[in-house]
């Protein structure tokens, strides 16, 4: 990439970086303290009126003062926090249907996770949204109203959990649910929670399931998939690896396939792979991927860094040279796989204008010129 600093990108520009950072700094705290797994965030509402439980003074909490203004830096994460009650969780499908307490078979086992009254965490995917004109990815901030009912966990015997349906799978998953017709493959077996959801749809003629894990399948075919009522029928395992799997995929096998073959957000290389192996349909099916916005938006927030590095180098200006030299610490360490995607979208890049960056600043455009050359992956 090349940086052509101008008098009008030297005076706007800085306004960019100050707020990105602010609010960065924001979702961070925000964000670590719901996710801080050592240090679970119960809010300190036992003696709260039922009126004053709302989500601005639960963003307030977690803020730390009370926020009073759309002005104020905390104020986008209201916007997805929401309440849950227990019927929440019950009254869903697959919580209806399927009876998991205390299932063990072979390696694995199903063992509940029980949060407590006003614990918050995340119940779908980080969102993008506009505020002020700036792009902005808000959590979705959870928080249970009353006592809550224990999720279903899958672990194996040493307790490293495998599969969870939460909150955050049942409602990240759900545009894959809607979407899904015809027949339909999923790669990722779980506790089956897609599977069972997608199989009870009466557009879907067939749901195969690839999974590489044997004692995943065996607990699978034992425990859950009886409990799965006439739409067992539909369902067909098969064991393998999803790379070795997709390329015998023959052109018409297959209407739509949803892709959930990795643990969490950390580990991005499996969804870059598959996207450049995929993209956004293969041999006649439309592609999925699970909490694709999240990998998405680190890529984003790369192309970000990697701007703003060319900017403080061009200026060798004090202030924004170590900015530089933290982005290319984090890109030469190599960890972090979304940085090597950026500078590939970004390396014939010539930034001359504040449309520019406007325009490279923007995720809906990283995700186009991303889904459209998946070249650029890995």
């Amino acid at each position: 990439m090349r940086f052509v600093s101008s008098r009008r990108i030297r005076t706007q520009f800085p306004e960019y970086i100050t707020r990105y950072f602010s609010y960065q700094s924001a979702f961070n705290q925000i964000l670590s303290m719901v996710t801080d797994s050592k240090n679970d965030c119960v809010l300190n509402l036992e003696n709260a009126r039922e009126e004053d439980i709302t989500p601005a003074n639960v963003v307030s909490a977690l803020a730390g003062h009370q926020i009073t203004s759309d002005k104020d830096l905390f104020y986008p994460f209201i916007s997805r926090c929401r309440s849950f009650r227990r019927e929440d969780l019950l009254t869903d499908p697959y919580y209806r249907a399927i009876r998991l307490e205390g299932c063990e078979y072979g390696d694995f086992k199903v063992s509940p996770v029980i949060d407590r009254k006003f614990e918050v965490f995340l119940w779908n995917e980080t969102a993008c949204e506009k505020w002020g004109g700036f792009d902005l990815f808000v959590p979705s901030i959870g928080f249970w109203k009353e006592e809550p009912v224990p999720y279903y966990v899958l672990q194996d015997r040493e307790g490293n959990p495998w599969m969870a349906v939460t909150f955050n799978e049942i409602f990240s998953m759900q545009p894959a649910v809607d979407e899904a017709k015809g027949r339909v493959l999923t790669l990722g077996c779980g506790l089956g929670y897609y599977a069972y959801m997608t199989a009870g749809k009466p557009a879907v003629e067939s749901v195969t399931v690839v999974e590489r894990n044997a004692g995943i399948i065996d607990f699978f075919k034992q425990k859950v998939l009886p409990q799965f009522g006439e739409c067992k029928d539909k369902i067909r395992i098969v064991e393998a690896d999803a790379f070795d799997f997709m390329p015998k995929v023959q052109a018409g096998e297959y209407d739509y396939c949803f892709a959930d073959i990795w643990n969490g957000i950390r580990e991005e290389e499996p969804y870059y792979a598959l996207r450049k192996l995929c993209g956004s349909g293969y041999r006649g099916m439309k592609m999925a991927y699970w909490i694709e916005n999240g990998f998405t938006s680190q890529i984003a927030a790369a192309v970000k860094a990697i701007i703003m590095e060319a900017f403080a180098e061009a200026e060798q200006e004090e202030e924004w040279l170590p900015l530089a030299r933290s982005a290319k610490a984090l890109r030469a360490g190599g960890q972090y796989k979304f940085f090597a995607v950026a500078d590939n979208i970004m390396q014939d890049v010539v930034i001359k204008t504040m449309e520019d960056i406007a325009f490279y600043w923007d995720f809906e455009n990283i995700k186009k010129i991303y889904y459209k050359n998946c070249n650029l992956v890995l």
